[in-house]
């Protein structure tokens, strides 16, 4: 066995690594699999805004957002924010979190209800790196991992 350090991995094999987490996750909890969630603003085929992130069982998790600089201060972040945490909840969730840097989005997270609920100083040197989560309201009860898998097959159809 040979250890190699690899600053430009294959992208397949990073897909691999992640996807045995996966499956172990699965597996010990009993909350089924892990399900992709994007939405992205196309613009001529290009996109210009979206955010992307996934859930599992009753949490989302939002781990990107962008919105193209000329289209900023439309509110269009928080139409993308509103919009995730609205599937969020259809797919059974009752949180999301999302991880950001202190020279980021912090405001807008603040604006749209989201708690700071961890901070790590000097991640990287400078600024700080910030968890926030936001509890979600359903007017239903959650679904069950079953139903949420055959739901997000249905949507990716």
């Amino acid at each position: 066995m040979d250890f190699s350090v690899e600053s430009q991995p294959d992208p397949a094999d990073v897909e691999f690594l992640e996807a045995q987490i996966r499956s172990a996750a699965s597996e010990a909890t009993g909350l089924g699999d892990e399900a992709e969630l994007a939405i992205f603003l196309r613009e001529g085929g290009t996109v210009v805004a979206g955010i992307s992130g996934w859930t599992w069982g009753d949490c989302c998790e939002l781990q990107n957002l962008w919105v193209d600089p000329r289209l900023r201060g439309q509110g269009l972040a928080t139409r993308l924010i509103a919009a995730a945490e609205a599937e969020a909840v259809a797919r059974g969730c009752t949180q999301t979190v999302h991880l950001t840097y202190g020279f980021q989005a912090r405001a807008l997270y603040e604006k749209v209800g989201y708690e700071l609920v961890a901070r790590v100083e000097d991640f990287p040197s400078g600024t700080a790196v910030l968890w926030f989560r936001k509890r979600l309201q359903s007017a239903e009860p959650p679904l069950d991992p079953r139903e949420q898998s055959r739901r997000t097959r249905e949507l990716d159809e």
